[in-house]
């Protein structure tokens, strides 16, 4: 408590994390305290005005002009500034224009005109190239930028107010609020200690009006693949520039937001509207129908009123329209359902249309889990022209959002090893992943290691050793046919996830899709069976999907792609005499999937040692790319070259 003491006595500024404690305790009261908004006007000019600039404001006849952000601030600022022993000079607030014969006028020149006698003008005003003459702009000595509040502004103003040392103020507790609430929390009857608290009540409700929840965190926090954060990087930027009314509303372009469950869609919307400071209003249609009981008269009337509270917003605006694609496309429905409809499509477009020509700052976004589904109409230019995929990240976009998470508390391949093992997972699961991990390491007080991670992105589960190994092995059979055949692999993993205990990913190198080609794919979906029954313990029911998939895939090429005999499609044909006399579609089938398992077992039989070497990396590593099988093969094959082996049963054979 001493060393606390100490520490107090000798700076403003505490830690973020310090605990909250009574104010008593390593308290050091100030002689005199400050009115809340001559302390706060105060430490955001300190915290502004270089020795130079000072200067300038003693200086006469000088004219300087300073820009803040809101009006709040602007009046802020003016009235300290005008304050007995600040500066010797005209101090005039301008945050509109002036209104004349109809028209909007550029105001300032009555405080210019001071400048002939002597004396120094300040102007303040949250918008200088807006509301200013361009006289003012051209003459300024000096444009001075003073930001909002920060944190170290907010502590130091509670101090002067309490005459009480601040503790366990963190950015959370301040973001999102403005001038007004600054002042409406930090009072002289306060304790220290009840305005961190007020505050961090204001900023909880704030974040709960802005996003619907308490954990909505600002842009500039959140994991996101690069082609999302380029959109939403980008946006924001015009969305700064619309609010401080140096651009046009009509540069915003409505977007939509597309791709699979769970990749944080609304998420995006929510944070991109906190850090514009910007309104944040959701709805989605699945709404409209819920709240209204579905009548199409009260359907149009709840859509009615989202787009109302946008266009009435009292400040900039940020709309969510979620669920799209309920809204189905006009294009493929029956004459019957496009009758009921055709009325709420067309009010929804009629709805877009208004809210875009309004002139005023709205920002509306989409988002839907089947962009393709969406009417032609609701995604042409002018109206949701933008499509924002928000995908799960490649490997190399995993690997980034690990090294921004982690910094260097993991080694390069360690993040390459975490970022082939998270395969499936969202910028959000990754940043999860990481605090997880780097708490529990912090609790147990030592150093977080690669193994932290991997045991939450791949925990072994209730998997035996047994089990995992023969997961293993069937994995590694598929990869190494498919490796054999020339198919190229993409990805072999043994995770675990739903019902899948692994999967081997594949891709063709050519999309024409040939007889040689299908028996090469059959050949490689039973490459996992071939290998349980040639060097394991036998067949098992884990080859259940794919010998499904391998039925469908010869069932195709027999009655659907003309590559095994007649070109006669299903509807045609006699599946029980097909395709020769005395032969049904089934045996004929079954005679190909013999062919292709017998095919896949020589193959694994006679590549038993890279299969093996195979199932060993998985074992370990869980995820081995289409690059690290290659590597692992390549080095089987000098091995057994130096060993004088056979090297080329360690080669792809190609087609």
């Amino acid at each position: 408590m001493a060393f606390n003491t100490l520490r107090d006595a000798h700076s403003d500024d505490p830690g973020d994390g310090d605990p909250l404690v009574d104010d008593a305790i390593g308290a050091v009261p100030l002689k005199t305290a400050e009115k809340t908004a001559d302390a706060l006007a105060r430490f955001m000019l300190d915290a502004a005005l270089a020795p130079q600039h000072r200067r300038l404001l003693k200086t006469p006849s000088r004219l300087v002009l300073i820009r803040v952000d809101g009006e709040a601030a602007a009046l802020l600022l003016a009235s300290y500034l005008r304050g007995p022993g600040q500066v010797s000079s005209k101090v005039a607030c301008h945050t509109e224009q002036t209104r004349s014969g109809g028209q909007l006028l550029p105001v300032g020149h009555g405080e210019l005109s001071r400048l002939e006698d002597g004396v120094s003008v300040v102007l303040v005003s949250q918008d200088p190239e807006g509301v200013l003459v361009p006289e003012a702009l051209a003459a300024a000595d000096a444009l001075i930028a003073v930001p909002n509040p920060t944190i170290a502004v907010v502590r130091r103003t509670i101090r002067a107010v309490t005459g009480r040392t601040v503790r366990g103020l963190v950015q959370a507790d301040i973001d999102g609020l403005g001038i007004r609430d600054l002042l409406a929390c930090i009072r002289p009857g306060l304790s220290a200690h009840q305005c961190v608290l007020t505050l961090r009540r204001a900023a909880r409700f704030k974040r709960q009006k802005l996003g619907g929840s308490g954990n909505v965190i600002p842009l500039e926090q959140l994991a996101l693949t690069q082609e999302v954060a380029a959109w939403a990087n980008g946006t924001l930027d015009l969305m700064r520039r619309v609010g401080a009314k140096t651009l046009e509303p009509s540069a915003l372009r409505f977007a939509c937001l597309e791709g699979p469950p769970g990749t944080g869609k609304t998420t995006i919307a929510a944070s991109l509207a906190r850090s514009a400071g910007w309104e944040f209003v959701p709805t989605s249609v699945g709404e409209w129908f819920a709240s209204s009981g579905g009548h199409l008269g009260d359907v149009i009337r709840a859509a009615r009123k989202f787009f109302n509270e946008l266009a009435k917003a009292k400040g900039p605006v940020v709309g969510l329209l979620d669920e799209i694609d309920a809204l189905p496309n006009r294009a493929t429905l029956s004459s019957e359902d496009l009758q009921w409809w055709a009325s709420v499509i067309t009010f929804t477009l009629t709805e877009i249309d208004r809210v875009r020509k309004a002139g005023r700052p709205i920002l509306l976004l989409a988002a839907t889990n089947h962009f393709d589904h969406l009417d032609a109409a609701l995604v042409r230019p002018g109206r949701i022209e933008r499509r924002v995929s928000v995908l799960p990240p490649n490997e190399q976009e995993r690997l980034a959002l690990f090294a921004s998470c982690l910094g260097s508390r993991i080694g390069r391949e360690g993040l390459s090893s975490l970022a082939r093992l998270s395969v499936l997972a969202t910028p959000a699961r990754i940043e999860s992943w990481c605090r997880s991990a780097i708490a529990a390491a912090e609790a147990a007080g030592r150093p977080l290691g690669l193994r932290d991670l991997v045991e939450l992105i791949a925990p072994r589960g209730q998997r035996s050793d047994r089990t995992d190994r023969a997961v293993a092995l069937h994995e590694a059979g598929h990869a190494i046919v498919a490796w054999d055949l020339g198919v190229p692999v993409k990805e072999v993993s043994i995770l675990s996830i739903g019902a899948a205990g692994g999967w081997v990913q594949t891709e063709l190198d050519d999309p024409l899709i040939t007889r040689d080609k299908v028996e090469r794919l059959a050949a490689v979906m039973l490459g996992g069976r071939a290998a349980d029954i040639a060097l394991g313990e036998g067949a098992h029911a884990g080859a259940a999907a794919d010998l499904d998939n391998v039925n469908r895939l010869l069932r195709s090429a027999m009655l659907e792609f003309g590559l095994f005999g007649p070109l006669t499609t299903g509807v045609n044909s006699d599946t029980r005499n097909w395709p020769k006399a005395g032969t049904s579609l089934s045996v004929a089938i079954g005679e190909e999937i013999e062919r292709a398992l017998s095919r896949a077992g020589e193959i694994v039989r006679r590549r038993r040692d890279d299969v093996f070497r195979l199932v060993e990396v998985l074992r370990v590593e869980r995820v081995v790319t289409g690059e690290g099988l290659a590597q692992l093969l390549e080095q089987s094959a000098t091995v057994a070259h130096d060993n004088g082996a056979d090297a080329t049963s360690s080669m792809p054979r190609g087609a």
